[in-house]
């Protein structure tokens, strides 16, 4: 349970990194401003708000978030924190250098 944890804190932090770009990208620019972070539904969707606008690069780690965050709710042991940490990298990366 804690490697499922460790994931879904993860895919939270990176909803309000996006918030705080502020970049000229429509990403960016669409992020929502207020999440609850401890709340994994809320999470998905506002990346679900969002995830059209998503840049090529990163829309399949979108996707990625979003569905582990619907896993958190349906079935949390199939949760698959490496796929979950590596798509919160990618698009941490992402937004660091577009945003």
């Amino acid at each position: 349970m804690k490697r499922v944890m460790t994931g879904v804190v993860a895919a939270a932090l990176m909803v309000p990194a996006l918030t705080a770009c502020g970049g000229s990208d429509d990403f960016c620019e669409a992020a929502p401003q207020d999440i609850d972070t401890s709340d994994p539904a809320a999470m998905q969707e506002a990346l679900e708000g969002i995830a059209d606008q998503a840049p090529d690069e990163v829309r399949d780690d979108v996707d990625v978030i979003i569905e582990q965050l619907r896993l958190v709710e349906e079935d949390p042991a199939s949760i698959d924190v490496d796929a979950v940490n590596t798509a919160v990298e990618n698009l941490t990366t992402w937004e660091e250098e577009n945003c």
